[in-house]
């Protein structure tokens, strides 16, 4: 398959309740060294004055207002399938918390290829621009856990050079709709994680490749879609769900004999936590998650 000079490409920015991180997102991306390049705002219902901003805002991009929050894989399927219907080459998949280099998109287009379904920039921590947020991702072999992402490490030779991985994090994707055309797009069962984890697994095991591209760069500010919190009530809920449903479905690919018992400790090592801390409401809120993921798993 060849691809023309310039692929078009769609870029889709989620936004729920955060009209104003979201256009800083959007400058990001307008200023960015890009030709065939349109961008997306989907609005995930949001209740704020959003739509407002959004309408009253004179940069150029197009707004699709959804009536409700339909989460973060379902918010961004819908913009995936705008691009695939539309005809686009590839779609860009932005979170609104996070802010492209002038040469992001130029950098991850050259290193795109016809088996390369996903490819991401090397990823920083916005308060630290040379501290690394994800710059690789491994699978462990026995629990599937996602490992050696570099969080945390100062940038250094180590990570200056692209390279393959098992997976690929949500927080800025360049998607290459041919590929992932043939695979089906985000499962939304997972309402906010793991939704990226499930799909790189489901796109390898098709005999797609997942790249990180080390000169294409990209600032984080992290955590802000669930207010910043660590052990909020809502992110301890949307991660115990999710991640039922994955390990429900991939178990049998790691060693299930492994994986079940490592999950039950996990969690009630979370509960523990939580509750040794004084976050009763997250920990009745996790455990409501591992209940609803069980439910909704199958």
């Amino acid at each position: 398959m060849s691809l023309p000079v310039s692929p078009r490409t769609l870029a889709v920015v989620l936004n729920w309740q955060q009209a104003g991180v979201t256009l800083e997102c959007v400058e990001a991306l307008r200023i960015m060294e890009a030709q065939d390049l349109d961008i997306l705002v989907i609005d995930n219902g949001s209740a704020d004055d959003s739509l407002a901003i959004f309408d009253a805002c004179p940069l150029d991009f197009r707004l699709l207002k959804l009536p409700e929050n339909v989460g973060f894989a379902a918010g961004n399927n819908r913009g995936l399938q705008m691009a695939l219907d539309e005809g686009y080459d590839y779609a860009l998949m932005v979170n609104n918390d996070a802010f492209a280099a002038p040469d992001m998109l130029a950098k991850l287009l050259a290193e795109s290829a016809p088996d390369i379904a996903l490819l991401s920039p090397k990823i920083y921590f916005e308060s630290e621009p040379d501290r690394i947020w994800f710059a690789n991702g491994r699978q462990q072999s026995h629990t599937l856990d996602l490992r050696d992402t570099g969080e945390g490490e100062l940038d250094g030779v180590q990570w200056k050079d692209s390279r393959d991985v098992d997976y690929l994090l949500g927080t800025c994707l360049l998607v290459n709709l041919p590929a992932v055309s043939e695979v089906g797009l985000l499962d939304e069962r997972f309402f906010f994680y793991f939704e990226d984890l499930d799909w790189s697994l489901r796109l390898r095991q098709a005999g797609f490749r997942l790249r990180v591209a080390a000169p294409a760069h990209l600032l984080h500010r992290v955590a802000t879609s669930t207010g910043g919190e660590e052990d909020s009530a809502l992110r301890r809920y949307h991660l115990a769900h999710s991640s039922v449903i994955f390990w429900r479905r991939h178990a049998k690919k790691g060693s299930p004999l492994v994986i079940i018992p490592f999950r039950i400790l996990s969690a009630i090592k979370m509960i523990t936590r939580l509750v040794t801390i004084g976050r009763r409401d997250a920990a009745s809120a996790y455990l409501r998650g591992l209940r609803d993921g069980w439910r909704d798993s199958y």
